[in-house]
């Protein structure tokens, strides 16, 4: 038999009648560990949620097709314009109002025209299947130079005049017009402070936002 231990010597001594204190402490702990574990898997789908809804937002990647494994809407647009005849007359960027397109004035239309060319016809066309397969809804916005066109009563007439051509085009090609809206800004906002030719050719544009 072993030897008796003496209560005085004994720190951790309990008594029989209230070993359930141990059985409590191991309960306590497992739920310690379980509302951490729950608690640590909550935050992770939090941030899931947030990151996912973010990849919805017009900045930076504004894609619909996330979740479908699809490339995002910059991404297409701007591997459309590398392989179109005009990329080089053609920009886009990611800004505040959606996905921006801005095509180049004198490489679609004649200087103070608002007649699409032949070779512009047929970039838009590529391009507008593009555009006919997002759910998104379009703006088309017309811009100049400062200058005053000829035979046109002011900016706000040959630019506008320019983004309805695109949007007539679009429309005609099968786009609904209740997806489009057409707005002319004239000479209001410029890119450039044209103090060149080159930069009041830049000023003369017709952007196509993707409106997220």
């Amino acid at each position: 038999m072993g030897e008796l231990i003496d209560e005085e010597d004994c720190e951790v001594c309990v008594p029989f009648d209230q070993e359930w204190i141990f059985t409590y402490g191991d309960l306590v702990t497992l739920l310690l560990c379980f509302f951490i574990l729950l608690f640590s898997t909550c935050t992770y789908e939090t941030m899931k949620f947030k990151s996912l809804a973010a990849s919805f937002k017009p900045l930076p990647a504004g894609t619909p097709f996330m979740n479908e494994g699809k490339d995002s809407i910059v991404e297409q647009i701007a591997q459309q314009l590398e392989e179109s005849e005009l990329g080089d007359d053609a920009n886009i960027n990611v800004e505040e109002k959606g996905v921006v397109i801005a095509f180049k004035a004198s490489a679609y239309f004649k200087a103070g025209s608002a007649k699409l060319n032949a070779k512009a016809l047929k970039e838009m066309a590529r391009f507008s299947k593009l555009i006919f397969l997002l759910p998104n809804k379009i703006q088309i916005e017309g811009h100049t130079e400062k200058n005053p066109p000829k035979n046109w009563d002011s900016t706000w007439e040959l630019a506008g005049a320019r983004a309805a051509k695109i949007a007539r085009y679009f429309i005609q090609n099968g786009l609904e017009p209740a997806k489009i809206t057409v707005k002319s800004f004239g000479a209001t906002r410029p890119l450039f402070r044209e103090s060149s030719a080159a930069q009041r050719s830049l000023n003369n544009r017709v952007e196509v936002v993707v409106l997220p």
